[in-house]
């Protein structure tokens, strides 16, 4: 048995999967997806996968991943290290940061988290958001006006 052999055997079930669909090609928020976690738990996945096998990058511990497993040669796909064109997301993914309510509408927020660098919002989505907020301020100053209103009978 090899020393790489002890390394990949450290590795948990959900580790090896991570690396699995890495070398496939798949970026975190893609693996994310597909397993349904965050892509925070990924990276956490992955990271770990890496300090096990005493790899340098995600690239390396899927290539000692798929030496150990012998693979074949099919899989190496997106491992090079040119640039990958950008893929069309999942038509079944769900938002990173969503709620779905009984009959299955989500409802997904325009704030970041952490872990999450860009807005995946739709362009309608974020035009419902500005004119939720807008309704709310609306409210607000309302409120905020009756208020002097109301002072100003009492006083006056």
């Amino acid at each position: 048995m090899r020393m790489d052999d002890d390394r990949t055997m450290q590795l948990t079930v959900r580790e090896r999967e991570c690396l699995r669909l890495v070398a496939n090609g798949r970026s975190s928020k893609e693996i994310a997806a597909s397993l349904g976690i965050s892509p925070h738990t990924v990276d956490l996945h992955v990271k770990r996968a890496i300090k096990a096998l005493g790899a340098n990058s995600r690239r390396d511990a899927a290539r000692m991943l798929e030496s150990h497993e012998q693979l074949p040669l099919d899989s190496v796909r997106g491992l090079v290290t040119q640039s990958q064109p950008l893929a069309e997301p999942p038509e079944n993914a769900a938002p990173s940061f969503s709620f779905r309510n009984e009959r299955g509408l989500a409802l997904s927020f325009p704030f970041l988290r952490q872990g999450r660098q860009t807005n995946d919002l739709t362009s309608m989505q974020r035009i419902g958001w500005i004119g939720a907020l807008a309704l709310l301020l609306l409210l607000a100053v309302a409120n905020f006006l009756n208020g002097l209103g109301i002072l100003y009978d009492i006083t006056g």
